[in-house]
This record gives C-alpha cells, structure tokens and sequence, in this order.
C-alpha cells in the first residue's frame, strides 16, 4: 500500500488563518453597517427622548420621591448626630 507524506508549514497557516480573519473584520466593518449602526443609535435615542418627555410628569415624580426618601435615611440620621453634637 502506497504512502503519502504531507508536510506543513506552521507559519504559513498562521499567516493564512490570519488573513482570513482580517478579511471578515474588514468586511464587518464596511461602511453601510457603520451607517446602519448610526441609524439604529439615532433610532433608540429619539424614541428615550420621546418616551421621556411623554412621561416626564411621572419620572420627575419618581426621582423626587426617591430623593425624598434618601434624604430621610441618609440625611436625617446626620442632622440629627450635628444637632445633638452641638448641644
């Protein structure tokens, strides 16, 4: 039965393999999905703004209600050490 001896050149995989790699980086990176990524980024921050200023009544609410609250556990507890330290 006959033999077949093959041999391979590590770097020159390595070469090729990397390459390739570049080559689906570079293709990833073309400029119509740069342009789509913006559209989408631009599409997301006009529909928070718009969400926003729909419920901005309730969210003003909720932050003075959760400041309101921070200031009780976090405050109070430190103004009423300085008051009864000043005594």
């Amino acid at each position: 039965m006959p033999e077949i001896t093959i041999t391979v050149n590590d770097a020159e995989i390595v070469e090729m393999v990397t390459k390739m790699i570049a080559k689906d980086i570079a293709a990833q990176y073309t400029a119509e999905s740069r342009d789509t990524k913006y559209g989408i980024r631009k599409g997301v921050e006009s529909a928070v703004k718009e969400h926003i200023y729909a419920n901005k009544d309730a969210i003003i609410e909720k932050c003075v209600a959760r400041a309101s609250a921070e200031l009780v556990r976090k405050g109070l507890p430190k103004l009423l050490e300085r008051m009864g330290a000043e005594e």
